[in-house]
């Protein structure tokens, strides 16, 4: 039962993240099972965690649904943090010194290893790795302000979990524009740390969009949001909709 709990967690955090379900989509426990070929028990239980993620939310007597995460607030998160994040960026090349380069040069040598891992379970080792960088860098920023506006927005459900999306070799670009901002902070360049900012997240943001895109298209072509049957994924994922219920 835990074995199947777990995989149909997988597959629905994926459909959400991607944006297969619309906004304040139902997920009934009944057409689920049946489809996962479970019984309601390991789904209700993924569903529960789906809540615990931030990625769905639980009314009672309303049942769990789908978290109100539009397109449109996923291009106003990142657009906020290309002009924000990047100013503290600035700041952080500007103030941090050799501190600084320290603790984000250990970051990425641990992103590389997790990476260099693979599988789900590295996954989750890189979203906390990848937090880490990025309030690292809000911290050496020097700036409380940046870093009350920005730190709910790098924590958003939906942003941390988008890379379930990821192929490895996206992986390997995101740690890559980590390691300029690195090299920008051992020269001391301000400007290019804020540079080197807005491109790693100007990139994020458009691979976020690619993907969600492209997990909904077969469901548009179907003329129904929510639609669950399988569909090939970005080269290197896994289809949304295969599971193994054994």
């Amino acid at each position: 039962m835990a074995e199947g709990q777990d995989r149909a967690y997988d597959v629905l955090r994926l459909r959400v993240v991607s944006g297969h379900y619309a906004p304040g989509f139902h997920l009934r426990e009944e057409p689920l099972a049946r489809e996962f070929g479970l019984s309601r028990t390991p789904i209700r239980a993924a569903l529960r965690r789906l809540v615990d993620d931030g990625l769905a939310t639980a009314d009672a007597g309303q049942g769990i649904h789908v978290a109100e995460w539009s397109d449109a607030d996923v291009e106003e998160t990142f657009r906020l943090r290309i002009l924000l994040e990047a100013h503290a960026a600035e700041l952080a090349v500007a103030r941090g010194g050799g501190a600084l380069v320290e603790q984000l040069e250990e970051s990425n040598r641990s992103m590389a290893a997790a990476i260099a891992k693979g599988g789900d379970a590295a996954i989750t080792e890189i979203q906390a790795i990848n937090r880490d960088f990025h309030r690292t860098l809000l911290a050496f920023s020097g700036s409380p302000r940046l870093r009350a506006i920005l730190e709910p927005m790098i924590d958003m459900p939906v942003v941390i979990r988008s890379f379930y999306l990821y192929t490895p070799a996206e992986l390997l670009q995101s740690l890559h524009h980590h390691q300029d901002i690195v090299i920008a902070a051992r020269l001391g360049d301000a400007g290019l740390g804020r540079q080197a900012m807005q491109l790693h997240l100007a990139m994020s943001q458009a691979r976020v969009q690619m993907h969600r895109a492209a997990w909904r298209q077969p469901a548009r072509e179907k003329g129904g949001s929510g639609h669950t049957e399988p569909r090939s994924g970005p080269a290197g994922r896994r289809p949304l909709a295969t599971i193994d219920a054994t």
